[in-house]
């Protein structure tokens, strides 16, 4: 749990010599100030102002915070210029090998971060405000603006927010960066600029390209659910012992502070794992960068390295070891190299809430995608508050940070002429028993003998042990009713979140449909003029179509890296299902027309036609060829307003014999 530095005393430690702070009776390691923070668990700290956060401390304890800040600095100095270990039984901290990137043979490594800086990216955030912003280290300043046009009192960035400090205290984890920001407002010489693509940053006497912001973009990129997956069942520290591990929650799972060692660490440990010989983000991230889009569309799940990965990890689906043990740090990587007498609270490594876990799953693999166009980025439920939310404020949130994190935000626009993307925040649903991590392996039905098949809808009331249910049902009505109230102003809307409204999957020997708590948060109206719903949550590719445009396309990219979920919807038989969703009085139904759902790595390129409609296809990625590409199946979305019956719906049936087809060329699972 967080212990204030007024709790924290020191000791000597027999072991090293060294000294150590003693949180309550347990003796933690002394590590340099990037591993420091993960030594312990600490809670999330109380909602408070970011900007107007004062440490309030007595003389005596800035000389004490003084005191920790100069040895840690010490420590990790001498320890990151070290090729040894400081002496049996202390590891060496040094950093990881390339390969916890799933890279190898870079110049230069991933590892070192700070060559790569600055990271310049653009969010598109409300009203499609595009958000200029720079990591640098904590340390540095912030680039300033290049353009003639440009006065001395416009050649400033703003510091979006500051890594926290040396006593952490403000934070629970690790960010030693700071975001600088320049917000591009509407009739500013700023927009102008960026609008044109002339807008470069001077950052350490060199020059740097800003990501063009069309007005009128054409052709976007559709990805999410990128990171390497890492759910340990107890952050991998084995065997603990009796009484059993009860600490804070964090992840969901309790958390230890007893002293374990290398006996421990060998355990076999149960979870869920990706080897990184199976992530291909930055693989697929490099080659949509290639694809000349205007605009990047991320429905969320950006960090998924929740723990570092056991030695002995078993994964609980499929019963076997994943190769991931790079994650962690060379000492722990390989039972061999941990010594008798390492005595730790933690596996140190490059994951969780903090800058080394979003660099490793989010920013490197991005790297080149984000110099090509802004970003719309989606709020998943791995950055809920007790996940990634801090990370994902202090990066990649469209509102100002005010607080560390909030449980959920308003429904935002992001207009542009010809279309606008309406953005929900559904990070924090809790579905049925878990949801679609949870389904039980089955076969689906097949083409039936007479009628359709009628997905199942996930009633949220049968648990009985949900009490947020009326609470989240009252907030996504209201935010619908922003949805519907938004889709006004645009002939072609499109509906960005995370969960899918409109999916379909497979439940044993049942096809269900989720999300049922969006679904019962429908009106009767809300989805008339939304022409595609774009979202991620489900780990595979999924794109359905439907008769008489009567529903919205639904178009699901939770393929874009991830531990792929095998589907198990029977390809032949989807458009035979019929799909009601929402409160029966609205009626809100429609027969698939065509659709697909694949379990391969991928993403989507939506393409507005000289008629007004779009074009999407996907590309997944090839294991023989080592490369992406383009699959045998596409989508035409009608130009808008979407409506039962709309006359600018084109019905091909021929559509529906090519899907079986194409189910006969591809392997689905």
């Amino acid at each position: 749990m967080k212990q204030n530095i007024e709790s924290i005393e020191l000791i000597s430690n027999d072991q090293t010599g060294h000294t150590v702070p003693r949180y309550g009776s347990a003796s933690i390691q002394l590590l340099p100030p990037h591993l420091e923070s993960q030594s312990r668990v600490e809670a999330p700290p109380p909602t408070h102002l970011f900007s107007n956060f004062r440490l309030r401390f007595t003389t005596a304890k800035l000389i004490l915070n003084a005191i920790c800040a100069v040895v840690i600095m010490t420590i990790a100095i001498h320890v990151l210029s070290s090729n040894k270990s400081h002496q049996t039984g202390q590891p060496y901290y040094a950093p990881g090998k390339s390969t916890w990137l799933g890279s190898k043979g870079e110049s230069p490594t991933p590892l070192d971060y700070a060559s790569f800086f600055p990271i310049i990216y653009v969010i598109l955030g409300l009203e499609g405000t595009p958000h200029v912003r720079v990591i640098v280290d904590k340390m540095d300043a912030c680039p300033s603006p290049l353009h003639p046009e440009l006065l001395d009192e416009d050649r400033v960035l703003d510091t979006r927010t500051l890594g926290n400090p040396i006593d952490d205290s403000a934070m629970p984890y690790k960010f030693p960066i700071k975001v600088c920001e320049l917000i591009g407002h509407s009739g500013t010489v700023y927009r102008r600029l960026l609008e044109l693509g002339e807008l470069s940053l001077s950052w350490k006497d060199k020059s740097y390209p800003v990501p063009r912001v069309k007005s009128n973009p054409t052709r976007y990129l559709l990805t999410g659910d990128t990171g390497l997956r890492l759910k340990p069942s107890n952050l991998g520290l084995g065997n603990l012992g009796d009484p059993p591990c009860n600490a804070s929650e964090i992840y969901g799972i309790h958390q230890c502070f007893l002293n374990f060692t290398k006996q421990d660490l060998v355990e076999s440990q149960t979870g869920s794992y990706q080897g990184l010989d199976e992530w291909m983000f930055k693989e697929i991230a490099d080659s949509a960068a290639s694809k000349d889009v205007d605009v990047i569309v991320h429905v969320g799940d950006y960090l998924y390295r929740q723990g570092p990965c056991p030695i002995n990890n078993t994964d609980s689906k499929d019963g076997n070891t994943k190769d991931c043990s790079a994650v962690n740090l060379p000492e722990f990587a390989s039972a061999l190299n941990i010594t008798p007498e390492t005595v730790m609270n933690f596996i140190p490594g490059f994951y969780g809430d903090n800058w080394w876990g979003w660099w490793a799953d989010f920013w490197y693999p991005m790297l080149n995608l984000l110099k090509t166009a802004p970003l719309i980025p989606t709020r998943g439920n791995h950055e809920i508050c007790e996940r990634g939310g801090y990370g994902f404020f202090i990066f990649l949130s469209p509102v100002a940070i005010e607080d560390f994190c909030l449980d959920n935000f308003p429904v935002y626009r992001v207009p542009f002429e010809n279309e606008q993307f309406i953005v929900m925040d559904d990070s924090i649903i809790n579905p049925l028993y878990g949801g679609v991590d949870k389904y039980i392996p089955g076969e689906c039905p097949g083409i039936p003998s007479s009628g359709a098949i009628k997905p199942v809808q996930e009633n949220r009331f049968e648990d009985p042990t949900d009490e947020s249910v009326m609470q989240q049902l009252d907030t996504f009505q209201r935010h619908f009713k922003d949805v519907e109230t938004f889709s006004q102003t645009h002939n072609n809307n499109f509906y960005v979140g995370h969960r899918p409204v409109l999916g379909i999957g497979c439940n044993s020997s049942h096809v269900v449909t989720l999300d049922w708590t969006l679904q019962q948060s429908l009106g009767p109206t809300t989805l008339d003029r939304i022409s595609g719903i774009i979202t991620g949550h489900m780990h595979w590719l999924q794109a359905l179509q439907f008769d008489n445009d009567s529903l919205p396309a639904q178009l699901v990219v939770g393929n874009g890296g991830t531990k792929l979920i095998q589907n198990y919807i029977n390809q032949s038989s989807i458009s035979y299902i019929d799909l009601y969703v929402g409160k029966p009085e609205y009626n809100i139904k429609g027969r698939i027309q065509k659709g697909i759902t694949m379990s391969e790595f991928g993403f989507g390129i939506m393409e507005r036609s000289d008629g007004g409609g779009y074009d999407v296809t996907f590309h997944t990625w090839r294991e023989d060829s080592r490369s992406v590409e383009p699959i045998d199946f596409s989508m035409y979305i009608p130009r808008g307003p979407r409506r039962k019956g709309n006359n600018n719906a084109t019905i091909d049936h021929s559509q529906r014999i090519h899907s079986h087809a194409v189910s006969k060329l591809r392997s689905f699972y």
